[in-house]
């Protein structure tokens, strides 16, 4: 039988639109309504009024509309489109890393919980150094300008840490104003009180490098136990808690002063395991000669190779870091590469900062998954009733072992558990029968973290880095310049070559008849370069335009441009760019 017409209507305020364009069940009273003419209600008919198998199909299809529904926001939160990866970083500490750091003590032990500008912060840069090393004159260099508050002498006169930031007017923000400002990613510096953040301080002002970084000036580094007694606060803690956030750590060393402090050793040691950011710079490197400088080199090497314990040599930029006059200019060539390199690798520093955002994540997430295997461990271990002070000594003594059981159990790398030495002492104050127990939800979901939400953002870092600007720094131009950097002045070779400055060369080569060098006889002309033999192909296969194995004018002209090129320090390109192809096709 037909269904009975809606005879009975009532006004209702209009649904939400996704009920507008569905209808809606009412299971408890079988009672049916679906949307009206205009966006009203019209009151249905009762589900048992209809046949039984009409009503069991109605039933049907009002269930399958609403499964489909539910399916659909389920897609939608799987098939989540990641956007930023700062975002999506900051999510995905705050829903699972969190919850098992909180749930195991993890911020007693290591670091406190991440702030939300600790993800979307500009890269950092922490200057560190003995006092007159040029920390101060480095950053006035970089920005070409005095910074507010800024005071350079040959006495220590930097006696705070100032993180100089970008702003549109110059200010200086206390170190009490600057903690409680949530923008900035220095609000867990409160813990270290008044002492420090009375010594801490903000300068903003408007350059074109502070776009794109944040640099962070310390004090200068005396030696003796007066300064460290007499600072009012822990100096190592804090360079240590800047290292564990800061994307480079630049240590300069004056070339008159290469001894190392014990408070400097201190500091050095305290960054380990940030060692992959330290970079040293030997500044004030005009003040001496050549031979002086090869000693001067060695023997700051010997002094590192005492501190800092790694396999690989940190990198060390050889230059005079200000705007005035070289005292002397033997190595000119040699500080101009080396101001390439450290000048270069700043700028691209907000390119690479979400690569190291994510590093840094997926180290925490490591380590705060080792944590809390460890932390149950030994929770589990304890005696019921009586015995558990000596239990607890035991199982701290033998620390290593349990980490051996741990990572054998679990199937966790070695390389991912902390220093037994410093959890033995942190151990020491605690409570093995107060640790958390294991919760294999929280755990599933930092694995799920850790292998598949992590790799999915790895595929967003290559767009954003490109979409990222690199830093300004004003001594890398837009525009080729003979004085700018080395790598900026490949534009500068990017260009035709002139055909004239080689002609009597190629007319001494004997061309033929056709106009053409033959391979053989241009081989020995190009082998005068002393260019290896794999350079010199690669530079014949680019010049060599038409490929048939001869060169003509231009050609030879070409391939004698590109030798000159490579010999001035710049790397080939792997297809000739359209400017350096000649405006008449007949020249080929």
């Amino acid at each position: 039988a037909a269904p009975p017409p809606f005879a009975r209507a009532r006004v209702a305020p209009a649904p939400p639109p996704i009920a507008r364009q569905c209808a809606a069940a009412r299971v408890g009273r079988r009672r049916l309504r679906v949307a009206g003419p205009g966006g009203r209600w019209s009151r249905g008919l009762e589900v048992g009024a209809l046949p039984r198998p009409a009503a069991r199909h109605t039933e049907r299809g009002v269930a399958a509309m609403f499964k489909w529904l539910a399916d659909d926001a389920q897609r939608a939160k799987d098939g989540k489109v990641f956007g930023d990866v700062a975002g999506n970083l900051r999510r995905l500490y705050n829903e699972h890393l969190l919850p098992v750091e909180a749930a195991h003590m993890f911020h007693h032990f290591y670091s406190p919980p991440l702030a939300d500008a600790d993800f979307t912060a500009r890269p950092m840069v922490l200057l560190m150094g003995q006092y007159s090393s040029g920390k101060t004159t480095f950053i006035r260099h970089l920005l070409g300008r005095d910074y507010p508050g800024m005071r350079v002498g040959p006495e220590p006169t930097t006696d705070r840490f100032v993180a100089v930031c970008h702003g549109e007017q110059d200010s200086v923000m206390p170190g009490n104003a600057l903690v409680a400002d949530r923008s900035q990613p220095f609000t867990q510096l409160s813990h270290f009180g008044n002492a420090f953040l009375s010594k801490f301080e903000c300068a903003k002002c408007n350059s074109a490098p502070l776009e794109g970084l944040t640099l962070i000036d310390t004090p200068g580094i005396l030696s003796g136990e007066k300064q460290r007694l007499q600072r009012g606060y822990d100096f190592e803690s804090i360079v240590s808690w800047f290292a564990d956030r800061v994307d480079m750590i630049l240590i300069l060393f004056d070339v008159a002063k290469l001894d190392i402090s014990d408070e400097l050793r201190r500091a050095i040691m305290g960054m380990r395991g940030n060692d992959h950011k330290i970079h040293i710079i030997l500044n004030k490197a005009d003040c001496c000669t050549t031979p002086q400088l090869m000693r001067i080199y060695g023997a700051l090497m010997w002094n590192l190779g005492k501190i800092i314990d790694t396999p690989e040599v940190c990198r060390v930029y050889i230059g005079s870091f200000w705007d005035e006059r070289l005292a002397n200019d033997e190595q000119r060539r040699l500080f101009e590469s080396e101001e390439t390199d450290l000048y270069w690798a700043l700028a691209q520093m907000p390119r690479g900062a979400a690569v190291r955002k994510l590093s840094d994540l997926i180290k925490r997430a490591r380590l705060a998954k080792v944590h809390a295997y460890l932390m149950d461990y030994l929770r589990s271990k304890m005696p019921y009733m009586v015995g558990g002070a000596k239990k607890q000594k035991e199982m701290i003594a033998n620390l290593t072992k349990i980490y051996q059981e741990i990572a054998k159990s679990n199937g966790i790398a070695l390389g991912d558990f902390p220093d037994p030495r410093m959890m033995q002492e942190k151990f020491a104050g605690c409570n093995f029968k107060d640790f958390a127990k294991l919760s294999a939800k929280k755990m599933e979901a930092l694995e799920r973290m850790l292998s598949v939400e992590l790799p999915k953002l790895l595929l967003l870092i290559p767009n954003e880095s490109e979409r990222t600007k690199a830093a300004g720094i004003s001594q890398i131009g837009g525009t080729a310049s003979p004085f700018g950097l080395m790598k900026d002045q490949r534009n500068e070779w990017y260009r035709c070559p002139d055909v004239d400055m080689y002609r009597s060369d190629f007319a001494d080569l004997r061309p033929n008849r056709d106009g053409k060098v033959a391979g053989q006889a241009a081989k020995v002309r190009f082998v005068e370069s002393k260019l290896p033999s794999g350079v010199l192909h690669k530079i014949w296969m680019l010049a060599d335009l038409d490929g048939d194995g001869y060169l003509t004018l231009y050609e030879f002209a070409l391939a004698m441009h590109l030798i000159n090129m490579r010999l001035d320090g710049h790397d080939l390109p792997n297809e000739l760019p359209p400017s350096m192809l000649p405006p008449d096709q007949d020249q080929i």
